[in-house]
């Protein structure tokens, strides 16, 4: 155990090295730690670990109910892990290299956007009138709730509890309901929506309805809205590309504040695999991001 515990020292000395984040490096570290207890289990030394012990670690990991997205995501921590070993000239031989696991369907790497840049990105939305008013609060759920475009359609007046300064998220086909916590400015600003703009799209639209969004007179229907909004976000910030983004962005945000079961519910995953996935997306946007200057491999 004391070999183990230094040389997972000296591991985080060379991922510190090439300028990972702290949250980055636990998680590394973490999939090591799984790593090195399976090795005292099976009495391998790490130096003598090849191939076929990975094929065995990788059947391991399944057997315990790992999913095959993060066992991929393990393997890619144990790879780097003995990149480090041959730069120490510890070892000379990745056990790791030719090993490829099939039908694991690849997410698309977004730029994660940290907190302030979410906050950023709400505050340059700048329009006065009521479309733009209504558009600024569905943002707002965007980057503060990671709320999915499909479910803003959904929510009704009654979903949003002012007092208590929350919001309920209707479920779906693939989502829980669950209640979130409201900003402490958007209370006023969802008051603000709720009695006065939404009010006046009604009036001008002759529409009665309990929908929390409505659209406005003349075709412009929520979907549009949404399009035009994404538009204009990413005419004024060049690294969005999708509200999916932003809700992944919230979701990686959640990630490194509670534990997996908390954010399952927030982010309203029916699995929890679900969720799990979104930790690799985390480390690997950032590894990808980190590479750029600092190659691992």
């Amino acid at each position: 155990m004391k070999e183990y515990s230094y040389m997972k020292t000296s591991f985080d000395d060379y991922l510190k090295a090439r300028g990972l984040t702290v949250h980055t490096i636990s998680t590394f570290t973490r999939v090591i730690t799984i790593f090195f207890n399976w090795l005292q289990k099976e009495q391998l030394e790490i130096t003598q670990v090849r191939y076929q012990d990975m094929l065995s670690f990788m059947k391991h990991c399944q057997k315990q109910g790992t999913s095959q997205r993060t066992v991929k995501h393990y393997l890619n921590v144990v790879r780097h892990y003995y990149d480090h070993l041959i730069e120490q000239e510890q070892t000379d031989v990745n056990p790791v290299t030719g090993i490829k696991i099939q039908g694991v369907k690849r997410k698309q790497l977004y730029h994660i956007f940290q907190p302030h840049e979410l906050h950023a990105i709400y505050n340059s939305y700048q329009d006065e009138s009521l479309k733009g008013k209504r558009n600024k609060i569905m943002l707002s759920l965007l980057v503060y709730q990671g709320v999915k475009t499909e479910e803003l359609g959904k929510l009704e007046v009654q979903d949003v509890k002012l007092k208590e300064g929350k919001i309920e998220i209707p479920g779906g086909r693939k989502s829980e309901r669950r209640t979130l916590q409201l900003e402490p400015h958007q209370v006023l600003e969802f008051y603000d929506y709720v009695t006065g703009t939404r009010k006046e799209i009604l009036q001008q639209s002759g529409q009665k309805t309990d929908k929390l969004f409505v659209s406005m007179e003349g075709g412009d229907s929520l979907s549009s809205c949404m399009t035009r909004l994404m538009f204009w976000v990413r005419r004024k910030n060049k690294l969005v590309v999708n509200a999916k983004q932003l809700r992944a962005s919230v979701i990686v945000k959640w990630l490194r504040q509670y534990n997996l079961r908390k954010v399952q519910y927030l982010a309203g995953h029916r699995y929890i695999s679900s969720t799990e996935s979104y930790q690799q997306s985390d480390m690997e946007g950032l590894s990808e991001e980190v590479n750029k200057f600092h190659p691992l491999g």
